[in-house]
């Protein structure tokens, strides 16, 4: 029977026959402080294999340690048939990765009863192709994303669940449709009726307003009848209007990749097979053709109509009041907002996107093979050897200097390092001082849920705050998270700060341009700002965004900065 094994994500990727299990004189595998087993050289470079005692691990799952690769698989007796079977190479997948992926084709072998390998083989037969539906071809396209190394991320392939389930609701009636005997009009008709469907059940508008429109059986009301339904502002008719558009177009261009990729795969089948394809064309195109999906400008157009970005300003103090009101409600209700407040506030001065603050950990309390997968903050305190000295910390990872921040693998799948600024670095030093014991199960993250029960041990809903926060701004809509993050844009444009600096606070990719050559694009790499540069760009810019709150800037600031004197409150 093999044994039951942790090892670390380092120890995975560099495993090979070359060494071997280290043992006690028991012949027990010794482990290190943290329970994963050791490792030392191997006199004969036997391949071996064992279990993964890691949490989540399927059952059988394990790593067969060979002379040139380690590899992942399973071995579990499915329908009676024992059935071994290879992941994926250690090297190319994270442990968590491969155990996804592992339970997916345990999946699909239980469904089939057949060998992964028969499983990913499998293609479409002739009469298959013949009768295969729209929401077929989404499934046959989940299944090569949730297969590949590495797999897709969990959000799209919800997004793709998501999308079947649109079409098929009984009033789009798309999704059981044959690709072969869909048209045009077809596609048109579904996507009309996708964009009613998701505008009544939205809860962004009110019950009268999609009573009308189910009686109407549209979604594009006139100005008269938005009139009669008590919508006066212009603003608040573009929102009306476009209810439901964004779920319509995320539904069809999912349909529209996946018929693209069954008549792809199909077309080389019959190539294979020396005959005619049997789908051509895609019909989901005639919706780009018409212009009912929105293009860039077209988005642009709409946010500005319908005033969707609203980032807060000095003009009318929204900025100087939702400080103030943040700063104040973190002791409201016994301290039981404070998580919450300090997550807006973090988000609001570091410019980050709401699911990047959310997740970030102590870097202390990260374990080392973690620390290049995780998003982390750093502060001086972390290093009291450099405290004492009297000098700025080096982080042992990034090897900058001074308090910093890491988000892994941001919305456009790169890392983003940045210095921390002199108001973020006050507030991560409030969250420092009030962290968790290192037993409570939340003890590893900046901003902690509530409950220990919290699926993912930190914070992640800010709605109650951010619509308590709404009601003291005069504003029509919002404010959200992300306008929090374009604030910082904003006071970086009153300050000028050059585009190449800001780009890099926002972790912005540079525009696509069709004349783009590697040329430009290293010229690009060369305007790379330094760490210095970005640290007075913050500090500038955090200044005066903290100044539109005096109590708050008075509290925080640097010792050495100037007081402010306080605002009188009418």
């Amino acid at each position: 029977m093999a044994l039951k094994l942790k090892f670390t994500e380092e120890q995975l990727r560099q495993l090979r026959s070359t060494m071997q299990l280290k043992l006690d004189k028991k012949g027990e595998p010794v482990l290190d402080r943290r329970g994963f087993a050791t490792l030392e050289a191997s006199k004969d470079s036997t391949p071996w294999r064992f279990l993964d005692a890691s949490p989540g691990s399927p059952t059988g799952f394990g790593v067969y340690v060979g002379k040139t690769k380690a590899s992942y698989e399973v071995q579990r007796k499915v329908k009676g048939r024992v059935m071994r079977f290879v992941v994926g190479n250690t090297q190319d997948l994270t442990l968590d990765q491969a155990q996804l992926l592992a339970h997916r084709k345990l999946q699909d072998t239980k469904e089939t009863g057949s060998h992964p390998k028969v499983n990913a083989k499998a293609e479409l037969s002739v009469e298959a192709t013949r009768h295969l539906t729209v929401n077929g071809a989404i499934q046959l396209y989940y299944d090569m994303l949730a297969r590949r190394t590495p797999p897709a991320a969990e959000g799209t392939l919800k997004m793709l669940n998501n999308s079947m389930a649109r079409l098929e609701r009984p009033e789009v009636g798309l999704g059981h449709k044959e690709i072969r005997h869909i048209t045009e009009e077809d596609v048109i008709k579904a996507f009309e009726a996708t964009r009613l469907s998701a505008a009544l059940q939205s809860n962004r508008l009110t019950d009268p307003i999609k009573l009308y429109m189910k009686s109407v059986k549209r979604v594009d009301l006139t100005k008269d009848e938005l009139d009669k339904l008590g919508v006066k502002s212009e603003a608040m008719r573009v929102r009306i209007r476009a209810a439901g558009v964004s779920a319509a177009e995320q539904t069809f261009a999912t349909a529209a990749r996946a018929v693209r990729y069954a008549i792809e795969k199909e077309a080389r089948q019959a190539k294979k097979a020396g005959r005619q394809p049997l789908l051509m064309g895609n019909d989901f195109h005639v919706l780009w053709e018409e212009g009912r999906m929105r293009d860039g400008k077209a988005l642009h157009n709409y946010y500005e109509k319908a005033r969707v970005r609203n980032p807060l300003g000095t003009a009318d103090n929204t900025l100087g009041k939702a400080i103030e009101y943040l700063w104040g409600r973190r002791i409201a209700q016994k301290g039981q907002n404070e998580s919450g407040v300090y997550y807006l506030l973090t988000t609001l001065f570091l410019g980050a996107r709401r699911n990047e603050t959310a997740p970030l950990a102590w870097f202390d309390r990260v374990p080392e093979d973690e620390l290049e997968t995780t998003s982390w903050v750093w502060l001086d305190d972390m290093d009291p050897k450099a405290k004492r000295e009297g000098r700025a910390s080096i982080n042992p990872l990034t090897k900058k200097s001074g308090p910093q921040v890491f988000f892994a693998m941001t919305k456009n799948r790169r890392d983003h390092n940045m210095p921390l600024g002199p108001f973020s670095i006050q507030l991560m030093k409030h969250r420092f001082e009030r962290r968790l014991h290192p037993d409570d199960t939340r003890a590893q993250w900046v901003y902690p849920a509530r409950s220990e029960r919290a699926l993912h041990g930190h914070y992640k809903d800010s709605k109650a705050i951010m619509k308590g926060l709404g009601k003291q701004l005069p504003v029509e809509f919002g404010p959200t998270p992300h306008d929090l993050r374009r604030t910082l844009g904003r006071y970086a444009g009153k300050l000028q700060i050059p585009d190449r600096i800001a780009s890099r606070l926002f972790n912005h990719l540079p525009p696509k341009t069709e004349d783009a050559d590697e040329g430009s694009k290293s010229t690009m790499r060369y305007q790379e700002p330094e760490w210095d540069e970005l640290q007075d760009a913050l500090s500038r810019v955090e200044q005066l965004m903290a100044s539109s709150a005096p109590s708050f800037y008075n509290e925080l600031k640097p010792v050495d900065w100037p007081l402010l004197p306080p605002v009188a409150h009418k």
